[in-house]
């Protein structure tokens, strides 16, 4: 299956479909998706400088060491990453160990040809 098909049918089971908002934004905690995603992303015409991320974590844990190991998976540096949601303590007993990613691109015009793409599909 090629990138184009697996990309858009994340999208269409993970992204935000909300035009309100401006933007494409897909949210995970599984790092093979995101892998994914930010390949699919990266065939679009955009401007990696524009690639936003959000962690979200619980106040126990790292937050370096989640920074750190997000960055690898999306192929992400420093300037790319806004700030960390911390959440109330865990009570789970199989925490999230790196917390969940929001990856971001403000592009209405962006959001509308994923749509597309989605639409296609079904």
């Amino acid at each position: 299956m090629d990138i184009q098909t697996v990309g858009a049918v994340l999208y269409w089971c993970e992204g935000s479909k909300r035009e309100d908002d401006r933007r494409v934004e897909f949210v995970n905690s599984d790092p093979r998706m995101i892998s994914v995603f930010m390949r699919y992303l990266r065939t679009k015409n955009i401007d990696e400088r524009r690639i936003r991320a959000r962690i979200t974590l619980h106040v126990q844990d790292n937050e370096t060491r989640c920074t750190e190991y997000w960055k690898e998976v999306a192929t992400l540096n420093d300037s790319s990453f806004i700030s960390t949601v911390m959440k109330d303590p865990s009570v789970s007993k199989k925490p999230l160990p790196y917390g969940t990613i929001a990856i971001r691109y403000n592009s209405l015009q962006l959001l509308r040809e994923i749509k597309k793409e989605i639409s296609d599909i079904a």
